[in-house]
């Protein structure tokens, strides 16, 4: 993984068969970043895909261990147990250019990834909500009434 800071964003690269998720922890905590927003595109492999059914308080999950190119890497930082915590959904695209996606919960880089970080200056921490049966944003001194 290599990033540059810019003005107001960090171009982060993955390299080949590095770990999505363990890269941009590392990049968290390297670049004392703890809340913003993610976007990139490569290409990844070994991709654990979920689906949540709300009803059920359960994710369905489903491996793709074939190389896809990165369509669409969408998710934010924020910090849970004051550790940083990576929320992150993408689109991928097959050989025979069809698309699937959706909540990942693991990857490794096939080829590349580039990705843009943009910090947000807030400390947002996750909290369960137990009627979604998720660890969820917690906008601290929100009133939602």
């Amino acid at each position: 993984m290599d990033y540059r800071a810019s003005k107001d964003s960090f171009l982060i690269r993955l390299y080949k068969d590095e770990n999505v998720f363990e890269a941009l922890g590392k990049f968290a905590i390297e670049a004392k970043v703890t809340c913003g927003t993610f976007n990139g595109i490569g290409a990844l492999k070994n991709c654990e895909l979920g689906f949540y059914h709300l009803d059920q308080k359960h994710y369905d999950r489903k491996m793709f261990p074939e190389e896809a190119e990165l369509l669409s890497l969408v998710g934010n930082l924020s910090l849970l147990d004051n550790k940083p915590f990576l929320h992150i959904h993408t689109v991928l695209g097959a050989s025979d250019f069809s698309t699937y996606g959706g909540h990942l919960f693991s990857a490794d880089v096939a080829v590349t990834a580039e990705i843009i970080f943009r910090p947000l200056d807030l400390e947002i921490h996750r909290g369960h909500e137990e009627d979604i049966g998720l660890s969820l944003l917690q906008m601290c001194g929100h009133d939602h009434s």
